[in-house]
């Protein structure tokens, strides 16, 4: 199965879906001097734990439209929706795309699960959007660590990380980096937001020090904040900013 990125809901199936809405007539009016009460109605476990397990592929535009629906009714038509506007090959009676969906759900909790379910963690909420990485480099132990020359040079000991690579993600860009740390070592591994989040090191004076910062060309509180030694922003490659995925 092709594990590029799980496709959208379109438009034009969001605007079917809200025209298709059931309208009810009004009921049990209030008596003239009585005030309308508002009865808040808890949502099902089944709805609850459906959104939170598909919120990761739904569109702006789905998620904004979840809550305003008000009946059951309304909400398995949305569910229906939302499944039938990814189905590959509408004239099958499999959808393809929901099968996958649920495999990757299952992947996450089976590889990813660590205090709380894989599927809502940061790696199992990317194995579910954009399915396996083309390729993972694992340090389940962290330790010694020669930075690569665009990290800064030097040597240092890390926390547990994990880099994920995706040679093209659809309708984001090609060569795709993504990197997970585990700083607490509980076995929860957190989408990093720039590389020096794995460096174990980072908060202890004068270990750990990149090239720049040995040869005083940069100081240790600059990197901390993610600037270099001359008040710019450091210099971090494209693919390894997550902010596009």
């Amino acid at each position: 199965m092709n594990t590029s990125a799980l496709r959208p809901i379109t438009a034009i199936a969001l605007l079917c879906l809200l025209s298709a809405l059931p309208i009810k007539a009004q009921q049990d009016q209030p008596a003239p001097d009585q005030k309308p009460r508002k009865v808040r109605t808890e949502l099902k476990t089944a709805y609850k734990n459906w959104i939170e397990d598909v919120r990761v592929i739904l569109t702006q535009s789905e998620l904004d439209a979840w809550p305003k629906l008000k009946t059951d009714e309304e909400r398995e038509q949305f569910i229906k929706i939302v499944w039938d506007s990814r189905d590959p090959d509408p004239d099958t009676e499999e959808n393809e795309f929901k099968d996958e969906f649920y495999e990757r759900i299952a992947y996450a909790n089976e590889h990813f699960t660590s205090g709380k379910p894989g599927r809502l963690t940061d790696r199992g909420r990317i194995y579910i959007k954009w399915g396996k990485p083309d390729s993972v480099e694992s340090h389940p132990a962290g330790g010694p660590y020669d930075r690569p020359s665009y990290e800064g040079g030097g040597s240092t000991s890390t926390y547990p990380f994990e880099k994920w690579w995706y040679r093209h993600l659809p309708n984001v860009e090609s060569d795709v980096e993504l990197e997970f740390v585990d700083p607490t070592g509980s076995g929860e591994y957190r989408l990093a937001r720039n590389p020096y989040e794995k460096d174990a090191l980072a908060l202890v004076p004068g270990a750990g020090n990149t090239l720049a910062e040995d040869l005083g060309l940069a100081n240790r509180a600059d990197r901390v904040a993610g600037m270099n030694g001359f008040g710019q922003q450091n210099y971090i490659r494209a693919k390894d900013s997550p902010g596009s995925v």
